[in-house]
């Protein structure tokens, strides 16, 4: 075992080693690599600041790095950013059903708000990247530590922004992916200067074990083939306003398969010895309208969710309904403006906010389930120079939250410095608080009468006393970019308490059916990121984080590990004349435990890819995913879920 271990790793090294090795001769201008060594943000203090101007750590991805990183969808690419662990039930980030991706961010599960273009679009506590397409995505930019102040709740850990290509000349392009393990992908884009519109239908193989076997519970856990169709229409009526919209269809299946030998098949089976298959039609929506002419941006949004899922066994083989179908919306409208004062030495940001929000059950068993909230808030920062090297800024957002279980009335300080060493060094700090608001359907409990055998059904608490979960991040950070490489260091400290727990419910034989608050979460670490241009053809990145992300259950006295404590990630870019190659690496050690009592093992990836232009039409493309064939698992904790085995495809792009 300890051989086999000792040759994966030395495969990892040669990759890593043969693909430094390779260098040439192609020249980027130097503005190009300040560019890319410095990059503008627009997330983290809601106006343009090159990111050596910026007081919090920033991750930016852009085109080429969503490239370069050989993934298959934004989840994956987001997954390899330092700091950040993802958490699937399925390769790709795939979902099924109820059992969602999530993006952590400094091992805080459920931490990120994600946004579209500056717009939220987390659903019910949700914050899935699914159905947002990488073919229509600019940049995606990263904003580590608590945001509440600028973005409200469920910025515990950071922020997610993924901004969407702007129609800029007419063009189009078609792509065509055939891959093993049954994948597949059809993809178009046609555009003018004012309109563009891509599609995607992408094809997914049955998996025969996403799971180990269910020890106890004897069975385990497959997946059938499924499907996603993709379409992102971006239109530019006017210089200062653009239209977004995407929406994501997809289909799948997973399933429970008994692992008892020759089992007889009855009603009175246990539902967990039984084979089952659930199948799930999820539909996701958003768009936008955005008004930004630089110092004042009005944005008016929307998005949605409807997830209807079926289940059958052998024991009863017609499908029956899922008792948690659902529909949820989400619709708001935001404005802000920014003053530039004194020379552009002071800028202030003032903005508010109105949201509304719904959950509607949509199965015979949850129909009662009807919840709203509304949501208005007022957020600002004023950034001030005390001297010409250091600048500080202290923001603030107060919320008024009409909530269906507890109103509430939150406000969430920040304050930030910054110290400029010299024109290419910067040191800042940065100090803010954050908060979640319960999931909206948390105002109801699962009902059932064991004694009398009524239908199980949702009734609706009657006040109580649920708080947020709420809590500090403090960070320091060191960054630096200069002409060819640049470096970012942060330190930091998250504490947060009031952590959603579930309580039993002696109406439901004592199961845990009730949301309550309990216990705390606590994270110290270090993160560190490295981006050079070994030569004019090659650009290295590197990243590393080592952490201790805790939590205490309520009434617990000991602290349980939630997330991996060491990330490494590795990434190389190579282009020249025609050839264009990439490889990335990213390593999980130190994990949590399993529900055997075991840690998780290490998770390993690498992905690999070359890509061949013989004209500027036209790229032909090899991409080898899970290069070094690992088992890998790609849950947190006590439940595990495996990964894809090697897969590859062949790409063919033609662009007219």
């Amino acid at each position: 075992m300890m051989k086999g271990k000792a040759l994966r790793l030395a495969i990892f090294a040669g990759l890593v080693g043969s693909t430094v090795s390779v260098l040439s001769a192609h020249a980027m201008t130097e503005k190009e690599s300040v560019t890319v060594l410095n990059p503008v943000v627009v997330t983290a203090q809601r106006f343009e600041t090159k990111d050596l101007d910026t007081p919090a750590s920033v991750t930016v991805l852009d085109q080429e790095d969503l490239k370069n990183s050989g993934a298959k969808s934004i989840f994956d690419a987001v997954g390899q950013a330092t700091g950040i662990t993802t958490f699937s039930y399925g390769p790709l980030g795939l979902e099924f059903g109820g059992m969602e991706s999530r993006t952590n961010i400094r091992g805080l599960d459920r931490s990120s708000l994600v946004l579209v273009n500056g717009a939220p679009i987390n659903l019910d506590g949700k914050n899935s990247l699914n159905g947002l397409m990488m073919d229509n995505v600019e940049r995606i930019e990263i904003v580590r530590g608590a945001a509440s102040a600028q973005y409200g709740s469920e910025a515990l850990g950071g922020v997610v922004n993924v901004i969407t290509k702007t129609p800029t000349k007419s063009h189009g392009s078609i792509e065509t992916r055939i891959g093993n393990e049954g994948y597949k992908k059809y993809a178009t884009t046609v555009g003018t200067d004012k309109i563009e519109i891509s599609t995607s239908k992408e094809y997914y193989g049955a998996q025969a074990k996403t799971s180990p076997d269910r020890i106890g519970r004897n069975y385990y856990n497959t997946r059938n083939k499924g499907y996603a169709h993709n379409i992102a229409v971006n239109v530019k009526p006017h210089d200062y306003v653009t239209i977004n919209y995407m929406r994501q269809q997809s289909d799948s299946t997973y399933g429970q398969i008994s692992t008892i030998p020759k089992a007889k098949w009855t009603t009175k089976k246990s539902a967990l010895t039984e084979t089952k298959y659930w199948h799930y039609r999820d539909i996701k929506n958003n768009g936008s309208i955005v008004y930004d002419d630089t110092t004042t941006k009005a944005t008016l949004f929307f998005n949605t969710r409807r997830l209807v899922g079926e289940s059958n066994s052998l024991a009863n083989p017609k499908y029956v309904q899922s008792p948690y179908n659902y529909g949820a919306y989400k619709i708001g409208t935001e404005a802000q403006h920014t003053w530039k004062l004194y020379g552009d030495t002071h800028k202030a940001v003032l903005g508010v906010m109105g949201v509304h929000e719904a959950y509607q059950g949509l199965s015979d068993a949850n129909k009662k389930v009807k919840a709203d909230r509304n949501i208005m808030a007022l957020y600002g920062n004023y950034e001030f120079q005390i001297t010409p090297s250091f600048s500080t800024t202290i923001g603030g957002r107060y919320q008024v939250i009409n909530d269906p279980i507890n109103n509430q009335n939150v406000f969430t300080p920040q304050w930030q410095t910054l110290y400029k060493i010299d024109k290419s060094r910067s040191i800042y700090t940065n100090v803010g608080k954050a908060f979640t608001m319960p999931n909206i359907h948390d105002a109801f409990k699962w009902v059932t009468d064991l004694k009398d055998k009524k239908v199980s059904e949702y009734i609706k608490i009657p006040g109580g006393d649920l708080k947020p979960e709420e809590g500090w991040n403090y960070e320091i950070g060191f960054k630096q970019a200069n002409k060819r490489d640049s470096w970012r260091v942060s330190l930091y400290h998250m504490r947060f308490k009031n952590f959603f727990d579930w309580a039993e419910n002696p109406l439901d034989g004592n199961r845990k059916t009730i949301r309550i608050n309990g216990g705390e979460f606590r994270n110290t670490g270090i993160e560190a990121e490295y981006k050079s241009y070994v030569t004019s053809d090659l650009i290295m990145t590197l990243g590393a984080s080592y952490s201790n992300p805790q939590k205490q259950e309520i009434k617990a006295t000991n602290w349980v590990q939630t997330a991996p404590k060491l990330e490494l990630n590795a990434a190389f870019d190579y282009e020249k004349d025609k050839w264009q190659a990439g490889l990335s690496a990213s390593y999980w050690g130190i994990r949590a435990f399993n529900r055997d009592g075991k840690r998780n093992p290490a998770f390993i990836n690498v992905n690999a890819h070359v890509n061949y232009s013989p004209n500027e039409s036209q790229t032909i493309g090899l991409y080898v995913n899970n290069v070094l064939n690992r088992q890998n698992v790609i849950s947190q904790g006590d439940w595990e879920y495996w990964d894809l085995p090697r897969n590859y495809y062949v790409n063919y792009s033609y662009r007219f």
